[in-house]
């Protein structure tokens, strides 16, 4: 059998590093061959082996835990414990700090998670802002300090209602003036977090509004501004009375509709089945202000108020004494006065120049009058519809028979009855009542993810890849060294082996039997040391001792393995 063929010899500058690995390699098999690193072989074994133990359980040991968020209630623990599980984050409470832990890994999973339900709902309290302030603080500082501890105080107030998940509070207090004109009134900003599917209400902005204003003296209510996560302002800068109306009108409106609902609802459950029904309400209203004022006179009906009775009467005096120009002027008018004595019986009726009579008497006329205020909010028209869930039908054994109804002619005229009584049908108003069957689609409900995203899966690879790193570090690196470093050093090219230092010499056997015997044993010792050649590098070395003590042979066998490949190419 023809020898493997030799590997060509490296050329240029890697040649070079040949001679230096060589060097190392014998520095570190003397290294080994020192008796005082024979005897703690064993111990630095047992050494070794400990340490990658101990480096293997490091690796494969539970991951890193981070605190999650430090002061959390116990309440919020319990909630945020529970959030976490559900999401397939193995969260625990830490055994020193009492605190939520997670691994390190899941960290800003973990927040985003707890982000998207509204957790932790807790805020800290002002008082540990106050509780570490330092002594010798700036004036600005402290000031800054006391205004952040009741900005937080406000929004743990306000994150009270069971609407709002979070609330931020920003107070703008400006500093104080001696100068009455330069003084600014104190302002503050809102921003809530409404919780998923819930929504605030007029009152409860304006419960917000004045809990703001009266917690910081001097503030108005219409400079406090609130706002929602959407972008949305609940606040109104101005209180105008037509806003406010129609806000109340719409408010109205929707807790009428969603009555009449829940009305018909109730109803038709028990009968269509949960879930097996969808009804809407819709209510057109009327908020038109009317004022009547009606005046009634009944002419018949009089009352005396008032009389009034007046006589007027002249008379002219008869005339008297000598006659002269002086005697024969008219005397005074005379002056009729209450309780003169009567005109004597000898004296003469003083005649009557003139007599009026007066009489005035006042009526009141009976009035009626009444002023009526009609309802603001008078319903126009109510339209009502419902969707039933249609049950499935049997197969159909007529082809050409037309298919049954969804709904039965019957059940659906009791449906109709029952939703016009919870609505309080009235057909002179227009009211509209609808009822169909449809086939509901069912909800869709996500695929399941296989093993393979499993999150124990995940975790099994990285440590099979830990543990096949170990083994390729292991097998590939550490176990070549020690075995350079506790084999015993090959002997010599063209030595014999131990024990066998002389070669016997029999009877008869001349010079030359004894060189064939000795290329025989070299022979084998050059097999030998082939088979105990590890790397390429130690088998290029062998077969370099080989060619420089066997030139010919070596020749020989490269031309006999070659001359089939010349042939070819002449």
């Amino acid at each position: 059998m023809a020898p493997s063929p030799t590997p060509p010899a490296v050329r240029g500058p890697a040649s070079a590093l040949i001679p230096q690995m060589r060097g190392m390699v014998e520095q570190i098999r003397r290294f080994g061959d020192q008796p005082g690193l024979r005897r703690a072989m064993p111990a630095i074994l047992i050494l070794a082996v400990t340490v990658l133990a101990l480096a293997g359980w490091i690796l494969l040991r539970e991951p890193a835990r981070v605190t999650l968020y430090p002061g959390l209630p116990e309440a919020e623990k319990a909630r945020v414990i529970d959030s976490l599980t559900g999401g397939g984050i193995a969260a625990v409470i830490d055994e020193r700090t009492g605190e939520v832990a997670v691994p390190g890994a899941d960290y800003h999973r973990a927040r985003m998670l707890l982000a998207a339900q509204g957790l932790p709902q807790g805020l800290p309290d002002g008082n540990a802002l106050l509780s570490d302030l330092p002594m010798g603080t700036s004036k600005s500082v402290e000031t800054a300090r006391l205004r952040q501890a009741q900005e937080l105080d406000l929004a743990r107030s306000i994150t009270e209602i069971s609407a709002v998940s979070a609330a931020r509070v920003h107070l703008a207090l400006p500093e104080r003036s001696a100068f009455l004109r330069e003084s600014q009134p104190p302002r503050a900003s809102v921003f809530l977090q409404i919780v998923p599917g819930r929504t605030l209400d007029g009152a409860q902005v304006e419960a917000i509004v004045n809990l703001v204003s009266s917690s910081v003296p001097g503030m108005a209510r219409q400079d406090v501004t609130v706002v929602d996560q959407m972008g949305r302002l609940l606040s109104r800068g101005s209180d105008d009375p037509a806003v406010l109306l129609n806000d109340r009108q719409l408010q109205h409106r929707v807790q009428l509709e969603t009555l009449y609902r829940n009305r018909i609802e109730s109803l038709l459950t028990p009968i269509a089945g949960p879930g097996n029904l969808a009804v809407q309400v819709t209510i057109d209203m009327d908020f038109t202000r009317q004022e009547i004022r009606e005046e009634q006179v009944d002419p018949d009906r009089t009352a005396l108020l008032a009389e009034q009775s007046q006589i007027e009467e002249t008379a002219d005096p008869q005339a008297r004494g000598i006659p002269g120009a002086v005697s024969n002027s008219p005397p005074p008018e005379a002056a009729l006065e209450a309780g003169a004595p009567p005109t004597a019986a000898g004296e003469a009726a003083t005649p009557m120049r003139s007599r009026s009579q007066n009489s005035t008497r006042n009526f009141e006329v009976s009035r009626k009058v009444e002023t009526t205020l009609p309802a603001t909010a008078r319903i126009a028209r109510v339209s009502a519809a419902v969707v039933v869930r249609a049950q499935p039908q049997p197969a159909a054994t007529d082809p050409a028979a037309p298919p049954p109804p969804l709904l039965p002619e019957a059940l659906k005229a009791d449906l109709e009855r029952l939703t016009r009584s919870a609505v309080g049908f009235d057909a002179d108003r227009g009211d509209v009542v609808t009822i169909t069957a449809q086939p509901f689609l069912d909800t869709v409900v996500p695929e399941a993810s296989g093993w393979s995203a499993e999150p124990w899966l995940a975790d099994l690879a990285r440590q099979g890849f830990l543990l096949a790193a170990l083994a390729v570090v292991a097998l590939g690196v550490v176990r070549p060294i020690l075995n350079r470093v506790l084999l015993p050093a090959p002997a010599a090219a063209g030595a014999l082996p131990l024990g066998e230092t002389a070669v016997e010499v029999g009877e008869g056997e001349s010079l030359d039997d004894v060189r064939a015997r000795l290329k025989a044993r070299q022979g084998a010792l050059t097999k030998n040391m082939l088979d105990a050649a590890r790397s390429h590098e130690e088998q290029i070395l062998v077969i370099r001792k080989l060619v420089e003590e066997d030139e010919g042979r070596i020749a020989t066998t490269i031309r006999q393995m070659i001359a089939a490949e010349l042939d070819t190419v002449k």
